[in-house]
């Protein structure tokens, strides 16, 4: 498979913004009910999780967890990283290389226009598969359109927009 999404310093900064405005608007990089599994620790996953920004702010105030990054091009940082943090280079539509009921926590961002249909497929599949019984799995992203949004979300997108102006 393809990287789909640009790995331009300028669109790296781009996603460390949008996490830290999104972050600071819902007061949360995550919207499962885990916080409590995070400070007691548990085992996290981020698939694609490129320039690997969410990992990094939770790696970092979660330090009794331990966090997994998945993607197919090393974008994330290869020498400074905290200890409960490990990348991995790998194209999830291959198989998870996990075990099955291995993490607590398995999040998926920003991969809506990645897969087809039948790779979603495939892909939730085995995100079920290495999930615990009673984990969570939270898929997020940005949408094309404003069907439904609150008035929040829209000066949400409307800030990430400005933001890629740049």
């Amino acid at each position: 498979m393809d990287f789909y999404l640009s790995t331009s310093i300028d669109a790296i900064d781009r996603s460390h913004i949008y996490h830290f405005l999104r972050a600071c608007i819902f007061q949360s990089s995550f919207s499962s009910p885990v916080e409590d599994k995070l400070i007691q620790g548990c085992k996290v996953l981020d698939i694609g999780c490129g320039a690997a920004t969410w990992l990094l702010d939770l790696s970092n105030k979660y330090e009794n967890s331990y966090f997994y990054g998945v993607d197919i091009k090393p974008v994330y940082p290869q020498e400074i990283k905290p200890h409960n943090l490990e990348f991995i280079e790998a194209d999830v539509t291959d198989r998870l290389s996990f075990n099955d009921d291995e993490f607590d926590f398995t999040h998926v961002e920003f991969m809506s226009f990645v897969f087809t249909p039948n790779q979603w497929d495939f892909v939730l599949s085995e995100l079920i598969r290495v999930t615990k019984p009673g984990g969570y799995i939270e898929v997020a992203g940005r949408r094309n359109g404003y069907v439904g949004e609150g008035p929040i979300f829209r000066k949400l997108t409307d800030a990430s927009n400005y933001i890629h102006c740049f």
